[in-house]
C-alpha cells in the first residue's frame, strides 16, 4: 500500500477506506512515514492539518 493512496483517501473523505489502508500498510510504520510524506508535499500548516486530520480520523472510525 502506498502512502500517497491513503493520503487520497483522507482528502477524499474515505475514511473507512483510509483506516482499512493504514492497517494494510502496518500501523505502526504508518504515522512515522506519513508524516514524512507530507513534510515533503506541505509547508508545515500543511502537514499539520493532514496528519491531526488523520489520526483523528483514523481512531474515531477504528473505535466505533
Amino acid at each position: 500500500m502506498l502512502i500517497d493512496t491513503i493520503h487520497e483517501s483522507l482528502v477524499n473523505g474515505k475514511g473507512q477506506q483510509m483506516v482499512n489502508q493504514i492497517d494494510e500498510y502496518g500501523l505502526y510504520d504508518f504515522w512515522k512515514d506519513y508524516q514524512l510524506y507530507l513534510s515533503n508535499l506541505y509547508a508545515v500548516y500543511g502537514v499539520n492539518n493532514y496528519f491531526s486530520d488523520a489520526v483523528i480520523s483514523y481512531f474515531r472510525i477504528k473505535n466505533r
